[in-house]
């Protein structure tokens, strides 16, 4: 008790961003807005009342490093800088080149993907009031959304290092430990957590 105490005065400050609770199922538009431009929204009125010693982590996933990297539109991401509405429309322009069966899955993987580098971003931006951002990439984890891609992640999860779907416990760990006050140097950089996927170099072409 009284070490789980600890860690809650210790995070008492923190926030976590969680950009989007599901995967890329549903309306692509939905999942752009929900994820991109509704990250950039949250980090900045955050930012604007947190103190010194804050962190900001936001969620990406390892469908960012499964896209083909072709099918990013990264020079587009500094226009989310200035004209988040403007960004997201540029993403959906891109999106919309694929045929309807794929868009939501491509709108997830670039939505993502954009999470990472807006992360990388804000912790430029709000460095100087002494917050930090960080993003983590997760793998497959053993949730309800977790289980309703069973299949799927199976084809991934082959591939692996650690051949099984993570812990909710160890992905919890991993975001407690990235916002405690004791990494203060942490900050600009994408944390992947997903037993060794991406580091098989497996994608969502090969597999």
């Amino acid at each position: 008790m009284e070490e789980n105490k600890g860690v809650s005065e210790r995070n008492e400050r923190k926030v976590c961003v969680i950009t989007g609770g599901g995967s890329g199922m549903g309306d692509a538009g939905q999942i752009v807005r929900t994820n991109a431009v509704g990250t950039i929204y949250i980090n900045t009125e955050f930012a604007k009342v947190m103190e010194d010693g804050s962190c900001i982590l936001d969620v990406s996933s390892m469908s960012a490093y499964l896209t083909p990297s072709i099918v990013m539109p990264r020079k587009k991401y500094r226009t989310a800088l200035a004209d988040p509405e403007r960004f997201g429309g540029q993403i959906m322009g891109r999106v919309r080149l694929f045929p309807k069966s794929v868009r939501a899955g491509v709108a997830y993987g670039i939505s993502k993907d954009f999470v990472i580098w807006y992360a990388k971003q804000s912790a430029m931006l709000y460095g100087e009031k002494g917050i930090r951002v960080v993003c983590v990439s997760p793998g497959n984890f053993e949730t309800p959304m977790g289980q309703l891609e069973e299949a799927e992640a199976e084809k991934f999860t082959k591939h692996a290092a650690v051949k099984r779907f993570g812990k909710p416990e160890e992905i919890a760990f991993l975001f407690a430990a990235v916002v405690d006050e004791r990494n203060g140097y942490l900050t600009g950089t994408d944390i992947i957590c997903d037993g060794g996927v991406i580091a098989s170099g497996v994608s969502a072409m090969s597999r």
